[in-house]
């Protein structure tokens, strides 16, 4: 991925919620699963990720995002005052929704489709991007691992 300006800069529909990353993402994805598909009431999500020690990169800046723990491996950020969905958060990394940026037209998806059991039919999309079920998703196997360690 070529570099961008830095910070990168986005937040909910109110304003209410705002946050900056100091590093370029990990990865920019889609996800067609039926969790995301319901979660956001689309037919995919765009994810902008930091894994890691990167995941420190990413930090609210003004309010702080509600979560729901949607699975026993990841929590969805959602604003609570105006509802907009703004990402994920795993303990191996953090995501935000690429809506949710100010400037999103600088962020095309460059690393996989995931879920594509999932995806919906006329959802066509044309690239190139690697297309993974969720099973098979490198971040999903080691958020369910991880969280399947704690329970465990």
């Amino acid at each position: 991925m070529a570099d961008k300006t830095l910070p990168i800069t986005g937040g909910c529909l109110c304003g209410a919620v705002r946050f900056e990353a100091t590093e370029q993402p990990s990865w920019v994805g889609f996800c067609h699963c039926r969790m995301c598909q319901k979660a956001y009431g689309q037919a995919s999500g765009i994810f902008m990720g930091f894994k890691g020690a990167q995941k420190r990169a990413l930090r609210f800046t003004m309010g702080k995002p509600t979560y729901y723990k949607s699975s026993a491996w990841l929590e969805r950020g959602f604003c609570s005052n105006c509802g907009s969905p703004l990402g994920i958060r795993t303990p191996q990394g953090h995501s935000v929704m690429v809506g949710t940026l100010d400037h999103p037209e600088e962020w095309p998806p460059n690393e996989a489709h995931s879920g594509i059991e999932s995806q919906i039919p006329w959802d066509i999309i044309h690239d190139d991007l690697p297309r993974w079920r969720t099973e098979d998703d490198p971040d999903f196997v080691a958020a369910k691992e991880a969280a399947e360690r704690r329970e465990g």
